[in-house]
């Protein structure tokens, strides 16, 4: 009787159903070169049983007998491992994959949330891939820590919203794409939704934020609320909620103010933040020392401080729009207002760019 370890055993499932969850939901094709699962199968064997982790590492990296009861404990205390067990279950032995309700087997984490389809130009950059910093084993991780809202909508949310079609995740901006521009990142981001932030450095380091409230700019105090976390992907990789932590500090963005300090920052404090993008959007830095005091979260980045090699920012669930509201200017930031844009570049602000719309998609450039 062929005995194998755990760490093995969730290999060949992260392997098996990772491919299933992401293409049955996601709109995009799996690519076959994506054969970098070690970040996610360390993630779910070492959060499965923190507090008995160090007890079961022998029988996580090597073949042990244990018992079914105990096998199934472990299981359900793996993140995400259930669904992607069952998945490959179904597709291999009964040759079916998932319900016909694609909003509970998204809540259930059967397949992944709708991905919108990027335009040409982007997909020929981003090699027909659907992040150039994430891949759908990374999606899948931070997928497991979005609230119910920002992964798929139900009918009552639907009707709310008057929309007939699912919530999809939307890249709203990607310095490859859009330019490393603070104006065009703070334009594209504020007045959205619920955005997941993802920085990747010069270093090669990768890690971020989620904020569940809308960015803002002119708030000059910290706000947001604990549905917000950060995270890593990287080989220490991991989620940090903001519910465990000292204060209420989960999000700030300010630019243009001499009085205070100008980026976007995400936990702790000035100088001193779980998550910091200066404004000149070169800089950054990460100072927990030893943990994030609204997060809980080490330092995210390899050094204390880096240097931004890419950005994105994926808006994850929109806000509702006001019927009443007749300001079309909602999310357009500085540059959605002729008279603010004079009156930057009479101060001798640069701007990157007039005309600035929605983002296109490839419906928009067939029509075109």
């Amino acid at each position: 009787e062929k005995q194998i370890s755990l760490e093995t055993f969730v290999t060949w499932i992260v392997q098996s159903g990772i491919p299933l969850w992401f293409e049955n939901g996601s709109g995009y094709t799996w690519d076959f070169e994506i054969s970098q699962p070690e970040t996610l199968v360390r993630y779910i064997l070492i959060h499965a049983d923190e507090q008995e982790r160090q007890q079961k590492t022998k029988v996580i990296q090597s073949p042990s007998k244990i018992a079914e009861a105990e096998f199934l404990h472990w299981i359900e205390k793996a993140p995400g491992l259930r669904g992607l067990f069952q998945l490959t279950v179904e597709c291999f032995l009964f040759n079916t994959s998932g319900s016909h309700d694609k909003h509970k087997d998204r809540l259930n984490h059967l397949i992944s949330p709708q991905i919108q389809q990027h335009d040409k130009e982007t997909k020929r950059l981003f090699a027909n891939k659907f992040s150039s910093i994430m891949n759908p084993y990374d999606y899948f991780m931070l997928s497991l820590h979005l609230p119910s809202d920002a992964l798929s909508w139900s009918e009552y949310e639907k009707n709310t919203r008057k929309v007939t079609h699912d919530l999809e995740h939307t890249l709203l901006y990607s310095s490859k794409r859009d330019g490393t521009s603070w104006q065009m990142f703070a334009n594209r981001m504020v007045g959205q939704g619920a955005t997941l932030l993802v920085i990747k450095a010069k270093d090669g380091s990768v890690f971020g934020g989620y904020a569940d409230e809308a960015w803002a700019n002119g708030n000059t105090d910290w706000y947001g609320n604990s549905s917000n976390f950060l995270f890593r992907l990287a080989k220490e990789c991991g989620v940090w909620n903001a519910s465990y932590g000292s204060n209420n500090h989960y999000q700030y963005l300010c630019w243009g103010k001499k009085s205070l300090p100008n980026g976007l920052g995400m936990g702790g404090q000035f100088d001193y933040a779980g998550l910091w993008l200066e404004a000149d959007f070169m800089h950054g830095h990460s100072r927990a020392g030893p943990l994030c005091t609204t997060y809980l979260s080490p330092q995210l980045s390899s050094d204390q401080t880096f240097l931004i090699d890419q950005v994105e920012v994926w808006l994850v669930r929109p806000l509702i729009k006001d019927e009443n509201d007749t300001d079309d200017t909602c999310g357009k930031g500085i540059l959605g207002h002729a008279e603010d844009m004079e009156f930057m570049e009479m101060a001798g602000k640069k701007l990157y760019s007039k005309d600035l719309g929605p983002n296109r998609t490839e419906d928009d450039d067939e029509e075109n």
